[in-house]
């Protein structure tokens, strides 16, 4: 009988503690509920959020690059709309979406990107819709590198502080191109036999690799040096007359391409070998006209601004901030 008994207890027990955790699971399962449901629409933000940031970045990258070239800010503010609402109109979900373009400074573009998002199973806590927002900045800042298609010719501003603040985005100029002796022997002249006076401003032929026919460097005139070209490098200024350096650009600017890239120098102290000076700067140029006369010739060019395919930038300090050819970067 106390068997019996013991063992009917431990039923009733068993039976209560049953009902209990029923009743504890049916109390809890609203809870579980909801919160699988906000896991799904906080899911829902963060992917919406992603995309939205692609569209802002987008953006930043489209106006930042009408910067680069030389454009206006009207003009980068519709490229940035354009390619942010591009973006956002491939998903219906983000219909609403609405992009805003800024410019922090003349150099710098921001776009930021608002949605009230729609939510799936908040609205049964009260919360219909979820403000999601992203933001993107780009600046455009000089190149210290190039890719490629640099023509070998390059500017040397003859005074003590060389092209610093001497050269600038939207200025015209004619040069006259002189043999590299000028920077072998130091002297006011060369063996072409030109005076270049004091404080001038002149072309003068370089090598980077060491090329030393007409033929090679006619060929890099006309098509362009095909390896990258950084600050620092070093280069050799041309001795001699070299007529490749005539034809490849009579050749070239016949086709119309007259929009080429140049670098800026200095004298290499002490001269490394065979090379004798250093690239410090790039400028982008249209060349208006090019003429022949005697030992020499010149050139006629705009500087203008370029943008070019790179992540190698300035520092402080780097270059003598023309700010000619220049690459876009994020900042945000």
């Amino acid at each position: 009988m106390m068997m019996r008994f013991g063992g009917s207890r431990r039923l009733r027990l068993l039976r209560g503690a049953r009902g209990q955790v029923l009743a504890i699971a049916a109390l809890a399962l609203p809870v579980m509920l909801g919160m699988g449901a906000l896991s799904v629409d906080v899911g829902y933000m963060y992917v919406a959020r992603t995309a939205m940031q692609t569209a802002a970045d987008a953006g930043t990258r489209a106006g930042a690059a009408i910067l680069a070239a030389g454009g206006t800010q009207a003009a980068a503010n519709t490229e940035a709309l354009n390619f942010a609402n591009q973006n956002l109109g491939r998903l219906s979900y983000l219909t609403g979406a609405t992009p805003a373009v800024s410019f922090p400074t003349a150099t710098s573009i921001q776009v930021n990107i608002t949605h009230s998002l729609p939510l799936f199973f908040a609205p049964v806590i009260g919360f219909n819709t979820a403000g999601v927002n992203a933001t993107a900045a780009a600046s455009i800042a000089a190149a210290s590198s190039i890719p490629s298609g640099l023509v070998p010719l390059a500017i040397y501003c003859n005074n003590p502080s060389g092209c610093a603040g001497v050269l600038a985005v939207g200025q015209t100029w004619s040069m006259r191109r002189y043999c590299g002796n000028f920077f072998a022997d130091g002297a006011s002249g060369n063996s072409c036999g030109n005076a270049i006076a004091s404080g001038e401003n002149f072309l003068a032929g370089i090598t980077v690799d060491n090329s030393n026919s007409n033929a090679a460097f006619r060929e890099a005139v006309y098509s362009g040096v095909s390896t990258q070209i950084a600050y620092g490098d070093s280069a050799r200024a041309l001795p001699g007359n070299r007529n490749g350096w005539r034809s490849g650009m009579t050749d070239r600017l016949a086709e119309g391409r007259d929009v080429m890239t140049l670098a800026v120098i200095r004298e290499l102290a002490p001269v490394t070998q065979t090379y004798n000076v250093q690239i410090v700067d790039f400028v982008q140029v249209r060349v208006s006209n090019f003429t022949e006369s005697g030992n020499t010739d010149t050139t006629t060019f705009e500087i203008i601004r370029s943008a070019v395919s790179t992540n190698s930038f300035a520092a402080a300090g780097e270059g003598y901030g023309i700010d000619s050819v220049v690459g876009v970067r994020l900042t945000q």
